[in-house]
């Protein structure tokens, strides 16, 4: 989640009662509503924002609890997504309790897309795994949600060790979180003019301010896809000419649109696009390596 001031709400403070930036408030770990769940916060994620529970012992749930800023649509998205149990919601599972300011989000804690191994993995099983955050954003897209902030630190994958313990999850499934600067619009990909774009892990392009929102989502989702095959192939490496040719796609012909931006693909036809583009991949690596045995699905972690 992008810096965006000091919080609405008391920070912890060291005995000596000055302000402590990166630990927990008291008022916090004491609230009513993580007890009755037996959570038991003991490590900052997110300095004043985003808490969690011993995530390294493996033996027992894990759990991550974040402070929402009360003029965000951020819990009111968790609570319209939240419905929808079927596989094809993005959106971690996620309780939104409101007993009060600031509102709390209760969810399981996973890792990052930084913790896959991609060395590990065939072009196809990262673009298969790619795929399942583009499928993410066009459901977004199709219920007129704007993320804005798609990036690697918002984009999270179950391992076994976080099903064992959170059947609501599903193994290797990729997730979005962080709605903090999500927008809720009124009319959907092709028919929404620009926005402003005030906080993002992502530089835009030609120092823009102004983005359609959904474009601006697939201009992100380049930024991911050049990171997952430079950590695939390494920094600086060489890479195919096919994925290089995803990466100028997904930028696209930036021009500056203050109306609906044709610069570069909607995320539903990146979806089309690339469904096939895998399937075409995954049969040449069948071709030329019979007795290939890396998996589709991403089993590895780097740590």
């Amino acid at each position: 989640m992008p810096d965006t001031g000091p919080p609405p709400w008391p920070l912890a403070k060291h005995p000596d009662g000055s302000p402590d930036p990166i630990g927990i408030p008291g008022w916090l770990k004491s609230h009513p509503e993580l007890r009755r769940r037996g959570i038991v916060l003991s490590e900052t994620l997110k300095p004043s924002y985003v808490f969690a529970t011993n995530w390294r012992d493996r033996t027992v749930a894990a759990y991550a609890v974040k402070l929402v800023e009360p003029d965000t649509e951020e819990a009111t998205i968790y609570e319209r997504l939240g419905h929808d149990t079927t596989s094809s919601n993005p959106c971690i599972p996620c309780e939104v309790v409101r007993s009060g300011q600031p509102d709390l989000l209760i969810m399981p804690h996973i890792y990052d897309i930084d913790y896959v191994n991609y060395r590990m993995l065939s072009l196809s099983s990262v673009l298969d795994m790619f795929l399942q955050i583009v499928k993410g954003i066009e459901y977004l897209h199709a219920r007129h949600i704007a993320h804005l902030d798609v990036c690697v630190g918002n984009t999270l994958i179950a391992f076994d060790q976080h099903v064992r313990f959170n059947p609501q999850l599903a193994t290797n499934k990729v997730y979005l979180i962080d709605f903090h600067t999500s927008r809720q619009l009124d009319f959907g990909p092709g028919h929404q003019h620009a926005v402003p774009i005030t906080v993002s892990q992502v530089k835009p392009p030609l120092g823009l301010k102004h983005f359609d929102p959904y474009s601006w989502d697939v201009y992100c989702m380049s930024d991911l896809w050049e990171y997952m095959t430079e950590s695939k192939y390494g920094l600086g490496a060489t890479r195919p000419w096919l994925v290089l040719r995803i990466t100028r796609w997904l930028i696209g012909n930036e021009r500056g649109c203050t109306g609906p931006c044709h610069c570069r693909p909607t995320a539903r036809t990146v979806r089309r696009v690339l469904t096939v583009v895998r399937l075409a991949i995954r049969v040449t690596e069948l071709a030329t390596w019979p007795f290939h045995r890396m998996p589709v699905m991403v089993p590895f972690m780097r740590r």
